[in-house]
């Protein structure tokens, strides 16, 4: 089932991404839910304390909601999110890391289409990479962290970043499978562009993931695929980009997969269990939870 929805705020979307988590299991099928968010908002890891907020000054007046799965902080503003739904019986479901690479590679062929350099990190690319519950030494913002199965942009490390950053292992694409690969040359750095998180529980997993199309001024130091295929002034809401990614996306992961997609029979229900969700998404307890009650 596709399930594609206009900007919603926060709460919404958290509770969303879980009703239809719970109705897939309820009902054995998948769900793909893409949606955006207005207004544009920070969306803390489950394992981050509210008080981390404060070492990003820029996205301060954003509202602030946290999600249900682990991972760093990310501002949603110029980008995509989706949430994919599946019974925890369905074979997908059960290896996680699969799943990642499944949807993963899929987003990094989107990417590759307008002309993204976009590899998919593997584990020895990421010898000190942070674990699902990370320390404080890890970034606060997801899209400053590597992982296994992070999507990211090789770039020419002197015109894209000067002499901003400390020098990294440079990454080198395999260009049959989009892969990673250790470079002895210091000349290329990567633009992550993709993360993603799951929330697994006895009946679902859902797997909820942020797409960055462009920069947002509430985290300028985050260039998105639009700065990296070369435009120096900010991305237009209008511009075909967004609407590419939500029509030609889903069928390449369908097509891969095996699945035939259908629309969604109907809108996410305002229903009992919604509404508990919406209720525990919007509370200032959940929101504020601190690091050793989030654990």
């Amino acid at each position: 089932m596709l399930l594609i929805e206009g900007a919603k705020s926060g709460p919404y979307n958290m509770a969303a991404d879980e009703w239809c988590a719970a109705w897939a299991a309820h009902h054995g099928t998948i769900i793909l839910r893409l949606y955006r968010w207005q207004p544009a908002t920070l969306s803390l890891g489950y394992f981050q304390s509210y008080d981390d907020r404060k070492s990003h000054p820029t996205s301060q007046p954003c509202p602030v909601v946290r999600r249900p799965s682990g991972g760093g902080a990310i501002v949603h503003d110029r980008e995509w999110t989706y949430a994919l739904c599946l019974p925890a019986e369905h074979p997908l479901a059960k290896d996680r890391l699969s799943l990642y690479m499944t949807v993963h590679e899929t987003l990094a062929n989107w990417l590759r289409r307008w002309g993204a350099g976009a590899v998919v990190l593997r584990q020895e690319d990421l010898p000190n990479r942070c674990g699902p519950n990370p320390s404080r030494s890890c970034p606060f913002l997801c899209f400053q962290r590597r992982t296994v199965g992070d999507i990211v942009a090789v770039v020419d490390r002197e015109t894209f970043f000067g002499n901003q950053l400390p020098p990294e292992r440079a990454l080198e694409m395999d260009g049959t499978t989009g892969m990673a690969h250790p470079s002895q040359s210091a000349r290329t750095s990567t633009v992550k562009l993709v993360g993603s998180a799951q929330r697994r529980t006895r009946d679902a997993v859902l797997q909820h993931g942020s797409i960055l199309i462009g920069q947002s001024s509430w985290a300028p130091e985050l260039p998105g695929l639009w700065e990296v295929l070369g435009h120096e002034e900010p991305i237009a809401e209008n511009n075909e980009i967004f609407r590419d990614f939500a029509v030609a996306w889903p069928p390449m992961l369908a097509q891969v997969l095996g699945w035939r997609l259908e629309h969604f029979p109907q809108s996410v229900g305002r229903d009992a269990l919604f509404n508990e969700l919406f209720t525990r998404f919007s509370s200032q307890e959940w929101t504020c939870k601190s690091r050793s009650s989030t654990g």
